[in-house]
C-alpha cells in the first residue's frame, strides 16, 4: 500500500495545500483540563453506583413490604390425614384395568 498521490487531481491538491500551514491558537485555548474531565467523570460514576444502590435496597424493602402482606388462605386441613379409597374400590378398578387389557 502505498501512500502519496495516485492521479492528477490528488497531486494537485497536495502542491496546493503543502504550502499552506494551519494555525488554530483557540484549540490550545478551548481545551478542557483532563484533570477536571477525570474528576467529572468520578463524579459521575460515584452518582450512578449510589442510585443503583439506592434502587437495589428500595427493590428489596419493596419486596419485605409485599411479603409481609400476603394472606395465605387455607385450602384445606393439613393436620386431617387423607384418606385413600376403601379395599373394595381398588379391588373393582383392579378388575377393570385386567378386563380392559
Amino acid at each position: 500500500m502505498t501512500i502519496g498521490a495516485k492521479d492528477r487531481i490528488d497531486v494537485l491538491l497536495v502542491k496546493k495545500y503543502a504550502t499552506m500551514k494551519v494555525d488554530n491558537p483557540t484549540i490550545q485555548s478551548s481545551m478542557i483540563n483532563p484533570d477536571k474531565m477525570y474528576e467529572a467523570m468520578n463524579d459521575y460514576a460515584q452518582m450512578h453506583l449510589a442510585m443503583i444502590n439506592m434502587q437495589q435496597t428500595l427493590k428489596d424493602t419493596c419486596i419485605k413490604a409485599i411479603a409481609q402482606n400476603i394472606h395465605y388462605r387455607k385450602s384445606r386441613n393439613l393436620k386431617k390425614k387423607a384418606q385413600g379409597p376403601k379395599p373394595s374400590e381398588v379391588k373393582n378398578l383392579q378388575e377393570k384395568l385386567m378386563g380392559a387389557g
